[in-house]
């Protein structure tokens, strides 16, 4: 049992420590070719019983996740085309309680696995200079995105929870946006966003506890936002989170424990200046495939764009 509820837990850790499934409304909304987005992101993450474990269930069990996130984005000019670039590194810290009491996981201040992603425009992704881009109708757009995350973070399999996962991972997405509004920068903007999500991972060949090896299967999801801007500083919107799979195995051994959740939640973005930009956003578990759970997640984003 003990090891079913380290891998669960570390599959939760993974969740949120740059691996995460959901990018966020209003993630895909388009720029104007050229332009840098470096963001910082803090997400904390509390769930009871269970959260975005991924697969496997702990009754019980509190698990409290906080972590900063910063990123770097750029937007190219692909034969006319939007491509965009990214890199993003979490740190951070995890608190792991039972009833007995917390457990120090010693991961004060240590560093997530490394991300590296890119985005190509498939449909309705032109790439516009700034002067363009504010005068530009925006319809229907629809991206290809793909997100490699490398195990470069802290890990010592000697602990119960590691910031760094061991395991290579990949993920690939298909957002599509519409988007209803004169311009890009309507005061009335509106968005409807779907983005299905499917997520891969490698073996964990040093896993904690006897197993020599962990695994896990895929986890599919989906995420939907419906936003709308009041005026040119400040927009909002609601969202919805659903996702499924990700059995864990050791030894090549399937536990029958796969995830199935829904989540919903809300956004509300404001525009400081045209170069800061803030978004706050929060989730929280509303069904489960396991009785008793509880999960809520709190975001806070910061970004500067030239």
């Amino acid at each position: 049992m003990l090891t079913r509820t380290v891998i669960a837990a570390v599959a939760s850790v993974s969740m949120i420590t740059g691996a995460s499934a959901w990018d966020g409304a209003r993630a895909y909304h388009l720029l104007p070719a050229g332009t840098t987005d470096i963001s910082l992101t803090t997400t904390v993450l509390q769930g009871r019983g269970t959260i975005d474990f991924g697969g496997g269930f702990v009754q019980g069990t509190d698990l409290e996740v906080g972590v900063v996130t910063p990123s770097i984005r750029h937007a190219f000019d692909v034969g006319g085309n939007l491509v965009f670039l990214l890199a993003s590194l979490p740190i951070g810290d995890v608190a792991f309680r039972t009833s007995a009491g917390t457990i120090d996981l010693d991961t004060s201040i240590a560093q997530g696995d490394l991300l590296l992603g890119g985005t190509v425009g498939l449909v309705g992704t032109p790439a516009l200079t700034p002067l363009e881009f504010a005068m530009y109708k925006p319809g229907f757009h629809a991206v290809a995105e793909g997100k490699l995350f490398i195990p470069t973070g802290d890990y010592d399999s000697r602990r119960m929870l590691s910031l760094g996962l061991n395991r290579w991972s990949i993920q690939a997405s298909l957002p599509m946006i519409y988007t209803l509004g004169d311009s890009m920068l309507d005061p009335d903007l509106m968005t409807f966003e779907v983005r299905p999500v499917v997520q891969f991972f490698g073996d964990n060949e040093d896993p904690f506890g006897p197993a020599l090896v962990a695994g896990q299967e895929p986890i599919f999801g989906v995420e939907a936002h419906v936003t709308r801007s009041f005026g040119l500083r400040l927009w909002a919107g609601i969202d919805a989170y659903y996702e499924t799979g990700g059995e864990t195995s050791t030894d090549g051994i399937g536990r029958d424990d796969g995830l199935e959740t829904f989540s919903l939640g809300a956004t509300l973005g404001l525009v400081v200046s045209p170069q800061v930009s803030l978004r706050l956003s929060y989730r929280e578990l509303v069904q489960s495939n396991i009785p008793d759970s509880s999960g809520r997640t709190l975001e806070v984003a910061t970004a500067f764009l030239f």
